[in-house]
């Protein structure tokens, strides 16, 4: 009485382990096809959009304002610098805003693929 339970249990496992083995080669398949990233998000630096880039930009900006802002603030409420904190800390913000943004440019352009036939240097005719 015990065989056939072994039995199927048998054939349900080798079954398993077809299934298994389907499965496995799939996904090497579909590994196989995705794109390699040489960077971090290379790929999705590729096909983001102008909107994109421009919310990217927009949000780190107004965020480092925003901290140098509330920082300044902070800052004038336990210490006796009443405008002068705020003042301060929200033009540090700002520098940071512009800073931050430069380092996402230069790391977009850098994330972009020289088109081929490009001279690396200007010609004298240009």
């Amino acid at each position: 009485m015990a065989e056939p339970r072994d039995q199927n249990r048998t054939e349900s496992g080798s079954a398993g382990r077809r299934a298994t083995a389907e499965l496995e080669a799939r996904i090497a398949r579909a590994r196989g096809q995705r794109p390699v990233e040489t960077g971090a998000g290379q790929a999705h630096q590729e096909t983001a959009s102008g909107l994109s880039i421009a919310w990217r930009f927009m949000s780190e900006f107004v965020a480092a304002v925003l901290v140098g802002a509330g920082l300044g603030y902070l800052a004038d409420m336990f210490l006796p610098t009443r405008p002068w904190g705020l003042i301060v800390m929200l033009l540090l913000g700002f520098a940071a805003g512009v800073l931050n943004m430069v380092r996402a440019a230069k790391e977009m352009n850098k994330a972009t693929a020289v088109p081929a036939g490009t001279p690396a240097v200007p010609d004298d005719d240009d």
